[in-house]
């Protein structure tokens, strides 16, 4: 194996650990977004062979790992463009469940606050940086570290636009709740 093999070599390893690294959340989010399997498979391969075609410039940039994020985005907008899928028609995805759930603790938010397609739509309001947070980290799980890495910001400010995101479906639902 002469130098150009071990270069080439050690390249295709690194970008299989950063992909490996970040393909739970880039699946995850896709299909938070698209509601099916199929398409966020799709979504995912295409975001890696862009990784892919773009790695010596990606890997020259302060925060990969945001760009990477980039690109998952417009393949997320570009899905939802090929299948002509409109959120506001579709079902609300099982994972709002889980943020009810993490509504409700975080602001004591009594049940009666509508049904899981309210707040479906009451996320969709939200600011897409809000939106990114709130699915990250109550439906992925992800630790803020991860998300701060992911949105080029810092722990604190995703904590705090948890915590926006949070107060923003509040009220939102509690608009809606006098409207009923």
């Amino acid at each position: 194996m002469n130098e150009s093999d071990r270069m080439v070599r050690g390249l295709r390893v690194t970008f299989d650990a950063f992909c490996e690294t970040h393909e739970r959340a880039w699946s995850g989010f896709a299909l938070a977004r698209l509601r099916e399997e199929g398409m966020a498979r799709e979504v995912v391969a295409r975001t890696r062979e862009r990784v892919q075609l773009r790695w010596g410039w990606l890997m020259r940039q302060a925060v990969p790992a945001l760009h990477a994020w980039g690109f998952l985005k417009e393949e997320i907008v570009a899905a939802l463009a090929e299948h002509q899928v409109s959120a506001d028609t579709a079902p609300a995805p099982d994972w709002v469940e889980s943020v009810r759930g993490a509504t409700v603790r975080a602001l004591d938010l009594a049940e009666s606050h509508g049904s899981h397609e309210e707040l479906y739509a009451a996320i969709r309001r939200l600011s897409e940086r809000r939106h990114d947070v709130i699915v990250l980290r109550y439906v992925l799980n992800l630790p803020d570290a991860d998300i701060a890495d992911y949105l080029n910001t810092t722990e604190t400010t995703v904590r705090s636009t948890a915590s926006q995101a949070l107060n923003r479906l509040a009220r939102i639902l509690d608009g809606r709740q006098g409207e009923m």
